[in-house]
């Protein structure tokens, strides 16, 4: 088993059936997962949090500032904001987020975000900018970069 650092996690996702995958992989009584749709108030603490973390999420909300506000309420001062997402340059070519089901393939409603978006919502919401990193399938920085992420400080 990981060794955890923290005394408490918690995961949030809309969907039951992701939180019964990360259920089924991870074991530790540290650890709460929590559905809960994060275009609403977030029920947890204020300031409880040194780290939030959004990976391949932030596209399927269409207000950004709306979520840069619940993560700067629920971290504590110095907290870390960490976002990692679709390049907006690979939704502007198409690609979007879609998953197979019994019925076929499915496409999941998404929102396009510039990096400007970003940094907007980010000062908006009295967060400093500290990291952004473009990231790129096979090395290859010849190519269109996959992901992009953030790392904002409160």
């Amino acid at each position: 088993m990981a060794d955890y650092k923290s005394k408490t996690y918690i995961g949030l996702d809309f969907s039951e059936e992701m939180l019964s995958k990360a259920k089924s992989k991870i074991n530790s009584d540290k650890i709460k997962f929590v559905q809960a749709d994060l275009k609403k108030p977030w029920e947890i603490q204020n300031e409880f949090a040194d780290l939030i973390t959004c990976s391949l999420t932030l596209e399927h909300i269409n207000d950004l500032d709306f979520i840069f506000n619940q993560a700067y309420q629920k971290l504590k001062s110095g907290g870390k904001f960490f976002i990692c997402e679709l390049h907006p340059v690979r939704q502007y070519l198409g690609s979007k987020a879609k998953y197979e089901t019994g019925k076929g393939i499915e496409e999941l409603e998404v929102y396009i975000h510039h990096i400007s978006e970003y940094l907007n919502s980010g000062k908006n919401n009295s967060f400093k900018l500290i990291e952004l990193n473009e990231w790129f399938d096979n090395q290859s920085e010849n190519q269109i970069p996959r992901l992009i992420s953030f790392v904002f400080e409160k």
